[in-house]
């Protein structure tokens, strides 16, 4: 199995204006979504970039769509892998004995799938199936 990409990156800030206008206006990320106060939501041709307040999502763990934790502390990635091949992702964990923290089907036209997991540093790791994103291939 070979991963094709990193689909998706989360950082956290409080100060999501400022995040956005950097990122937006001064870098030229493209601006797909946001919900105020919460987060805001980027993209490159090929990449996510998620931004979280982590005055907010740090307490909502059980209103989140994955309900993992994700303390601003620690980051988020997702590794892109083909549809055919998530179930060797999953295979890959249970071989290494990795923890799973929660799977999730999404409710989008694909029904695109993630499992969730920790690195040694903590940080929140997901597969992802390819096309959850917007993204080119």
């Amino acid at each position: 199995m070979k991963f094709r990409k990193i689909v998706e990156t989360s950082i956290y800030s409080p100060h999501l204006e400022q995040m956005k206008e950097f990122y937006v206006d001064k870098l030229g990320l493209e601006f797909v979504s946001e919900q105020r106060d919460r987060h805001v939501f980027l993209k490159t041709d090929k990449n996510m970039l998620l931004i979280f307040n982590p005055e907010v999502t740090s307490i909502e763990v059980k209103d989140s769509a994955h309900g993992a934790t994700t303390p601003p502390s620690m980051i988020h990635i997702a590794l892109e892998v083909e549809p055919e091949d998530y179930e060797k992702a999953k295979e890959l964990l249970e071989e290494n004995n990795i923890q799973v923290e929660k799977e999730i089907t999404w409710e989008n036209d694909i029904k695109s799938r993630s499992i969730y997991f920790r690195d040694p540093a903590g940080n929140l790791v997901e597969f992802i199936t390819r096309r959850h994103w917007p993204l080119l291939d």
